[in-house]
């Protein structure tokens, strides 16, 4: 309900959310530009090219179901015109970025997005995995990597009630009913040893998403987009796309599994991403980059503090790393990131603040969504000018959900 700020009605029992659907607004705001770029850059020295994959919204890729008098301001031109520019953006921070845009201005032969259901239809999902696969292919490093045969074939028709239809039965008390569309299942070609093992993931390319992208137990909420993608580029594809993750969950919880070694990394990570994502926190950023260039050893070192966490209450205290006294360190511009690995893997929601000599603090709120696992957090220290030339003298966790378990924290300030 948190998305539905007003339901707005279209055209031909369409349904529409007011600020997500029908936005005019995309793209990263401007200070958050070099950090896309640095990310970018981070995952191309370890030899990894991303590609991201746009999702447009319903509202530009239904315009003509938008109803006049409840647009919401809905301007088709002007969202297009924003849209082609957050592509830019992407494109200038060294991403690759197939362009979308064609999607809006084709006619297309189904419904790209359910009617009431703020996914993709796996119709949307085949033509936008064509548009990307076509793109890949044309990439210099698609030539090094080992392709496979896959086969696309019709399962179960998919019944979508949709998240804007139970809002509307919750606000009203009735609805449009389901919407049903054909569903699809990807397998491979198999012959030999590959029909006795099956379909085994190459991490050379991995998909990052949402729901949109996401293979779950759940034949009606699989859209295929990931088995679309291994069919049109016959390349095997580890799916990591998560739903109820967010925009970086399932990135986050690529980049810090086992399936990730920075110095055996894929060659291609594809990275579904709702335009409605505009990719502008620094958290994101400081997050991600250390992420990318793996977590911390015993070498990079600079302060570490292992520690019995007591039980805590919202708003409540504990220091986890301090410099001060006869073995302080000069720890001022430092490119460090700081690093906490908790034995309670279920502590999510918590604020971390560090504190500097000349009266500054950073606070930094980390809430991870319950899909995503916890263990570990990184967390690159911050380049604010307000920080720079500034000592840093501790750093405390204040937890913003209840801790009820004791439990063990190490913390590492790294380089």
């Amino acid at each position: 309900m948190k998305a539905m700020r007003f339901i707005a009605p279209g055209k031909e029992t369409w349904l529409f959310r007011s600020d997500f659907d029908l936005s005019n607004s995309f793209g990263i705001a401007s200070e958050f530009e070099p950090d896309m770029k640095r990310l970018v850059e981070a995952f191309r020295r370890i030899g990894t090219e991303l590609v991201v994959v746009v999702q447009p919204t319903r509202g530009l890729m239904n315009p003509q179901r938008v109803d006049d008098d409840y647009r919401y301001n809905f301007d088709f031109e002007v969202a297009r015109h924003n849209l082609k520019n957050y592509l830019n953006q992407l494109q200038q921070a060294g991403a690759h970025v197939p362009d979308v845009v064609t999607l809006i201005d084709s006619s297309l032969e189904e419904d790209y997005f359910f009617r009431r259901d703020h996914h993709w239809t796996p119709y949307g999902a085949k033509v936008t995995a064509q548009l990307a696969a076509d793109y890949i292919k044309q990439l210099p490093l698609y030539e090094d990597l080992e392709t496979k045969e896959y086969i696309t074939e019709a399962s179960t028709y998919l019944p979508k009630d949709g998240t804007m239809n139970r809002a509307l039965r919750r606000i009203c008390g009735n609805n449009f009913g389901s919407q049903y569309v054909k569903g699809y299942q990807t397998v491979p070609v198999s012959s030999g040893e590959d029909a006795l093992f099956g379909d085994v993931s190459d991490p050379s390319v991995v998909l990052v998403g949402t729901s949109n992208s996401a293979e779950r137990d759940d034949d009606y909420k699989n859209y295929n987009f990931g088995g679309f993608l291994k069919e049109f580029l016959m390349l095997d594809i580890l799916n990591y796309a998560m739903p109820g993750a967010g925009d970086i969950g399932s990135l986050v919880q690529y980049l810090q599994s086992d399936d990730f070694d920075y110095s055996n990394p894929p060659k291609l990570i594809i990275w579904e991403l709702p335009a409605s994502y505009p990719l502008s926190e620094d958290k994101i950023y400081r997050q991600l980059i250390p992420a990318v260039q793996g977590a911390c050893n015993s070498a990079d070192e600079i302060l570490v503090n292992e520690l019995q966490l007591p039980s805590m209450a919202p708003a409540e205290r504990i220091e986890i790393l301090s410099n001060a006294g006869r073995s302080r360190k000069r720890l001022s511009n430092s490119n460090g990131f700081l690093q906490l690995d908790f034995s309670n893997k279920n502590i999510k929601d918590f604020y971390v603040i560090t504190y500097y000599d000349n009266g500054e603090r950073d606070k930094i709120w980390f809430r991870r969504a319950n899909i995503v696992d916890g263990g570990r957090y990184l967390l690159e220290l911050s380049k604010d000018e307000k920080f720079q030339n500034a000592n840093l003298m501790s750093v405390f966790l204040e937890p913003s959900e209840p801790i009820s378990d004791t439990s063990t924290l190490k913390a590492r300030l790294c380089r």
